[in-house]
């Protein structure tokens, strides 16, 4: 990145020469003073933050893991799904372990009043429905699935989350960048206010010219205005993200992030990640798994349970009253007949369709995941090669372009208006490089969202080893 430091030293060197006979020596002498010994915006006055240009560096493993950790465990939503999972393993288990009541049945049998004998029959009996094994099994499926549905959506919004932190970390960062900037103009536009207003006395110099340079420091302050709000902004969507006041933050260095590049994969092993590892797709065969499950259910209640019957009874004698009271023992075994069984087709045809839009649903997400990677890696690999462009090509001549017109402003060749020109050109160049550069970080990011955290894994900025991965 091109620094005006140099251009500063050398246009206010080439004012002292020509000025020095006039007595303003030591106004620019000062200004030199200032640009050599203090080349960082830190003591220009604004109403704004201080910035101190400082190397990037990148963050320990530990803060960036510091972040995502705190933004796990205080972010509701991702809560909301935990708690549905949990909800959804508890049913299986219910399920799994759900057996029918037994039942136990009294009945007596009383004689008529006009009976010539009067008689009382007891019988006690307890009844019990043995369900099959295979389908406790089958009843408890459908429950398990959804817990993987719940499971794949916490995964999801994890994911999302930790994408977003990273996103956050680079919008500010580049805001961090871009006011360092504007400080930076905002001292090259003041030294050179500083010559003209000296100059003026002598005849060197108009008024216009020191307008022209007020109006600019007027539009770098409204620069730098913009660029802090966007900083905010970004600062106060983190502490969201965070569960934190944004007054409590405490961001490691991240400006390295807009440096970040990465070896990309082939199209096809980053697609084969995203089938692989996605859990949007591991959502949608969790509701496939369900279907199915509810589906074998339902062909399971074709095969009915047995139901077994034991019971006591005290009979009266059936010939002759004289003789005493049977006690009998009893033993039965029942067994529905699903001769109406017709219910069971509708039914199970219902699920299937249900499995089948689950897998029509997973397709489709997973052409809109493969349209993400190409167009994400399309992105991320034009921003990477503009950013190189700009920074091996553009940047440095329109650093030069900007110097020479300095200097034709000096030995009045030049105007004020064409060196202003000059450097907003230089500006705007320089704004661009960071937007690719912030573009071309948060293309990557995306990559690394969409691969569920599989790409860069050794990185700084990667995913906990935990979450990489749909399960």
């Amino acid at each position: 990145m091109p620094t005006h430091s140099p251009r500063v030293i050398r246009a206010v060197s080439t004012w002292v020469v020509a000025l020095g006979a006039t007595g303003l020596f030591v106004s620019t002498s000062s200004a030199q003073e200032r640009s050599e010994s203090n080349p960082s915006p830190e003591h220009v006055s604004h109403s704004g933050e201080h910035h101190r240009r400082v190397e990037a560096t990148p963050p320990s493993d530990e803060s960036i893991a510091a972040l995502d950790a705190q933004a796990l465990e205080n972010h509701p939503g991702l809560r909301t799904y935990a708690s549905r999972a949990e909800e959804a393993a508890l049913a299986a288990e219910v399920e799994q372990g759900r057996w029918p009541e037994p039942r136990v049945e009294y009945m007596a049998e009383f004689s008529t009043p006009w009976a010539a004998h009067q008689t009382t029959d007891h019988m006690v009996t307890l009844m019990q429905t043995i369900p099959w094994p295979a389908t406790r099994r089958a009843s408890a499926a459908p429950a398990r699935a959804m817990e993987q549905a719940a499971r794949a959506e916490e995964r999801a919004a994890a994911h999302q989350i930790l994408r977003d932190i990273r996103r956050e970390l680079v919008a500010i960062a580049r805001a961090r960048e871009m006011l360092l900037h504007v400080d930076e103009e905002v001292g090259l536009v003041a030294d050179v206010r500083r010559i003209i207003e000296a100059t003026l006395p002598v005849g060197r110099a108009e008024h216009s010219d020191l307008y022209r340079l007020q109006l600019a420091e007027a539009g770098l302050e409204d620069m730098r205005r913009d660029e802090e709000a966007r900083l905010r902004a970004a600062k106060g969507r983190l502490a969201n993200l965070l569960g934190v006041s944004t007054d409590a933050l405490n961001l490691p260095e991240t400006t390295a992030i807009l440096d970040w590049t990465v070896d990309l994969p082939s199209r096809e092993e980053l697609a084969a990640m995203i089938e692989a590892n996605s859990p949007v797709l591991a959502r949608f065969e969790a509701e496939r798994a369900q279907a199915r499950a509810q589906e074998e259910l339902v062909e399971r209640q074709l095969r009915p349970p047995p139901q077994i019957m034991v019971g006591y009874g005290n009979m009266a004698p059936m010939y002759s009253h004289a003789d005493p009271r049977h006690d009998v023992f009893q033993v039965g075994f029942s067994i529905a007949l699903p001769i109406w069984g017709g219910r069971y087709g509708t039914e199970a045809r219902r699920w299937q369709a249900g499995a089948s839009a689950a897998e029509e649903a997973r397709a489709a997400a997973l052409r809109d995941l493969l349209a993400q990677l190409e167009s994400a890696r399309s992105r991320a690999t034009q921003a990477d090669e503009r950013v190189e462009a700009y920074r091996e090509e553009l940047m440095p001549m329109a650093s030069l372009v900007s110097a020479e017109v300095l200097t034709g402003v000096e030995v009045g060749q030049r105007s004020v208006t064409d060196y202003l020109g000059a450097v907003r050109e230089e500006w705007d160049l320089h704004g661009r490089y960071l937007e690719l550069k912030a573009e071309r970080a948060n293309q990557l990011l995306e990559l690394q969202y969409l691969s569920a955290g599989q790409l860069a894994a050794e990185s700084p900025w990667a995913y906990p080893a935990s979450l990489r991965g749909q399960r």
